[in-house]
């Protein structure tokens, strides 16, 4: 299991240094399994430190935190502190991982239809990765204060060549589907304060 821990961690630094080589790999190998235990690896991590953040006063909203789960996790646990009497903090790390974990196929439904809509040739184990690989700045560093709109962009970018090697969508469309997410979403949160459009 540390092994495993291990080699998501590497995975993840890779995304972070070089997105493009490591996405043209990542296109023909791994399963559904591989992908999902990366995506809850760095959302244990996020479902850690996102409760640390709140402590030190920082909020989970579209100011301090990156992701959908964080901001829902926010706000619901006051209420099971209320009923079940144990810290907001410890129900914010449980409901970051588990709304995280049920966000991801609403996430993966969307993006799936996109690439379809862009011509891309990509199954749903291409949407998952889709999903996943380029939403890695949001999740591992999602718990910095002031710094979501950064991440959200970052994640962002990835988006280009996530589309471009998971769905074989070209390099245009994927830089202008991923551009129109980023300032929709930004135009949707100005407007609205609401939840994020890219990042689970």
């Amino acid at each position: 299991m540390i092994g495993e821990l291990y080699r998501n961690f590497e995975t993840g630094k890779e995304i972070l240094i070089g997105p493009h080589a490591l996405f043209e790999r990542l296109s023909t190998e791994g399963n559904a399994t591989s992908v999902f235990k990366y995506y809850i690896t760095l959302n244990l991590v996020l479902a850690v430190l996102t409760p640390m953040a709140n402590i030190l006063g920082f909020p989970s909203d579209v100011i301090h935190a990156s992701t959908n789960a964080q901001m829902a996790a926010y706000k619901f646990s006051p209420v099971l502190e209320q009923y079940l009497v144990i810290s907001r903090h410890f129900w914010t790390g449980i409901l970051t991982l588990t709304f995280a974990v049920l966000n991801l196929p609403e996430f993966v439904l969307f993006y799936h239809l996109s690439a379809k809509l862009l011509g891309g040739k990509g199954g749903w184990l291409a949407s998952l990765k889709t999903v996943v690989y380029p939403a890695t700045p949001s999740i591992l560093f999602g718990w910095v204060p002031y710094s979501d709109f950064i991440f959200g962009l970052w994640t962002g970018f990835f988006l280009v060549p996530g589309f471009h090697y998971f769905h074989k969508i070209s390099w245009g469309k994927s830089t202008g589907f991923a551009a129109f997410l980023v300032g929709l979403q930004i135009l949707y949160v100005i407007l609205s304060g609401g939840r994020w459009l890219i990042e689970p």
